[in-house]
């Protein structure tokens, strides 16, 4: 990130999160969530250890956290396993009061999180063994994270509550940008280790001058990061970053967002935008 994508970053967890905590406290804590197994509690406690793990990399004593890790490979079925069970640990430690509880926790972790950033060099590598053995992230990418994180989970209970819930574009693109450039290398599926594409990616929307993000797959390996004027590529997608984000966070369909004309796709291989969500795991 450049400096005012983050400071663009800090300020809507701040905005966001104070959104998010309102909501939360005027929802059902038994509300089933939308196409989750979740209820509304679940995802308040989700979000209070995201929080709480995210402050734990910051102040180097993530690995507090290593032993919620299972020996599992898989990156969705790990990070799976680590959400289940600390969902489960806050649900049988505050039994009725887990969604207020929940939603402080996450007030003061925004707060703390914030803080515990404010100084660190953005590029410094920060522990998180959730993610795997060894795997470090950085204060950017984990602010970006954390984002992505409210404005999905913000989504999901706004969609079961019946609440609005805009996303800005502007949002949309600082998390698009930074989580999939960052986070996609981890995610790939059997599919995408089987692949050999590459995608160049273009924000609907964006200031000038935005760059645009570059996935090339190879057989195994991903790369990704800031397009470069003149490099070719085997598909182009011009997308909304709003509609990326949730087709990449499984909220919508490649198909849906076509045919609502936030997505159009060109190039040697066109179709390819349509296999994009299948070469990545789900965060």
């Amino acid at each position: 990130m450049d400096q005012r994508d983050r400071t663009a970053a800090r300020q809507a967890v701040a905005e966001a999160g104070a959104r998010l905590v309102t909501m939360l406290r005027q929802s059902d804590p038994q509300a089933a969530v939308v196409d989750s197994q979740w209820r509304v509690a679940d995802v308040a406690s989700h979000l209070a250890y995201v929080f709480q793990g995210f402050t734990a990399a910051a102040a180097g004593t993530s690995g507090e956290f290593a032993h919620y890790v299972p020996d599992e490979p898989d990156f969705h079925e790990r990070l799976a396993a680590v959400n289940a069970t600390l969902v489960r640990e806050l649900a049988d430690s505050a039994g009725e009061r887990q969604l207020p509880v929940a939603v402080d926790t996450i007030e003061q972790g925004i707060a703390t999180f914030l803080a515990a950033t404010a100084t660190l060099d953005p590029d410094a590598a920060l522990a998180t063994p959730w993610y795997g053995p060894g795997v470090t992230r950085t204060p950017d990418t984990l602010t970006a994270l954390a984002l992505g994180e409210i404005l999905v989970h913000g989504l999901d209970v706004a969609r079961t509550t019946g609440t609005r819930w805009p996303i800005p574009r502007t949002e949309a693109t600082v998390v698009a940008r930074e989580v999939f450039a960052r986070m996609l290398p981890l995610m790939l599926t059997d599919a995408g280790r089987g692949a050999t594409v590459s995608f160049r990616v273009s924000w609907r929307g964006a200031e000038r001058g935005t760059p645009g993000l570059v996935l090339r797959l190879d057989a195994g390996t991903v790369t990704a990061g800031p397009a470069v004027d003149g490099e070719r590529v085997n598909c182009v997608i011009w997308t909304d970053p709003v509609a990326f984000l949730l087709i990449g966070y499984g909220r919508a369909t490649t198909w849906r967002e076509i045919l609502k004309g936030r997505i159009m796709s060109w190039g040697r291989r066109p179709m390819a935008a349509f296999q994009l969500p299948a070469l990545f795991c789900r965060p």
